[in-house]
């Protein structure tokens, strides 16, 4: 006897898709929420500094301690107005520094660099800060103009870099950066920062998002230096007042020792040229503070803003407490 065989109908197979329609609806709508509460956490804190995210971003790192701490730290400083009146100052160090000089050519770089090296023997080592036009973005990042970056990844083949991965200058609003530019510079930097056969020191900001935050990835506001072996990571820890906590920062900096090793370079300032009300820049105990601590955390090399802040009373706390090279001997410099 043959047994005949029916299809389920209609209502009961309708019956039957309807929890697992619920649970992809319910996945959709919950990742879509996520994603969403992700990037606007991510521009809040970016905007604001403040963190909506109830963890630090540093919470799972920066638990070990150094087995020995560096014989010397290598100090460098930025200078994004090359007058000689503020280059001047660096006549008062007494120990080696690197020195990044903005210029926004080849060319106006070269010439700067000769008369620095020249006028200046404390300086043993000088870079290339390439910016833009005021139109073109000033800053070098991915929200800047095509045309500029392209111009500019020419232009300083061959030459060590600070690279500034800052959004536009003068930018208010999201609506108006360019999504054309950020996708046309992305893959130009990535290819750029990963052929580039000298150091490329690329200075980046909103610390408290972490090392390497993937919304800082996603808008080529950060490459990893793991990923480019040229790459550098100067992070943005300028203070004011006391400066953020003590703990805090310890940990931040042993988080960055931990992941880059050498090429973790706190970036620390703004050192008081008298230009401007005291509260915009560190006092001398905060940076005397914030040196010890980093320092501790096992850091090889730190970069300063600016040189036009250069003063005995700064120059006093870099010296009580970073082991400093010293500069060479005239006969060594003019043999």
């Amino acid at each position: 006897m043959v047994l005949s065989q029916t299809s389920p109908s209609p209502a009961f197979s309708n019956a039957r898709r309807r929890p697992l329609l619920r649970w992809l609806l319910f996945c959709f709508v919950f990742c879509c929420t996520g994603i969403g509460f992700w990037v606007y956490a991510s521009l809040t804190e970016m905007r604001t500094g403040r963190r909506l995210w109830p963890w630090s971003a540093y919470a799972f790192c920066g638990r070990t301690t150094p087995a020995a701490l560096p014989a010397t730290v290598r100090v460098g400083l930025y200078e994004e107005f090359p007058d000689p009146w503020r280059l001047a100052k660096l006549q008062q160090l007494t120990f080696p520094v690197t020195l990044a000089i903005a210029a926004s050519s080849r060319t106006e770089f070269l010439q700067l660099r000769t008369t620095i090296l020249t006028t200046y023997p404390q300086v043993r080592e000088v870079y290339f800060w390439p910016i833009l036009s005021a139109e073109e973005g000033y800053y070098p990042g991915a929200w800047s103009s095509p045309e500029g970056i392209r111009r500019l990844t020419t232009e300083t083949t061959e030459l060590p870099l600070l690279w500034d991965l800052e959004v536009p200058r003068g930018t208010q609003r999201l609506r108006d950066l360019s999504l054309h530019h950020w996708w046309t510079n992305r893959t130009t930097l990535a290819s750029f920062f990963a052929h580039h056969e000298q150091p490329i020191h690329l200075w980046r900001t909103y610390a408290s998002m972490g090392l390497n935050p993937a919304f800082l990835r996603l808008t080529a506001l950060h490459f990893d230096p793991l990923d480019y072996p040229a790459l550098h990571l100067h992070l943005d820890l300028y203070t004011t007042g006391t400066g953020q906590d003590a703990a805090e920062l310890a940990r931040l900096a042993r988080c960055g020792v931990e992941r880059y090793g050498a090429r973790f370079i706190p970036s620390l300032g703004v050192l008081n040229d008298g230009e401007g009300p005291e509260e915009i820049f560190v006092p001398p105990a905060t940076l005397e503070r914030n040196l010890r601590i980093v320092r501790a955390a096992g850091v090889s090399e730190i970069w300063f803003f600016g040189v036009n802040g250069l003063n005995p009373t700064y120059l006093e706390a870099i010296q009580a407490t970073l082991p400093l090279e010293s500069l060479p001997s005239p006969e060594a410099q003019h043999p």
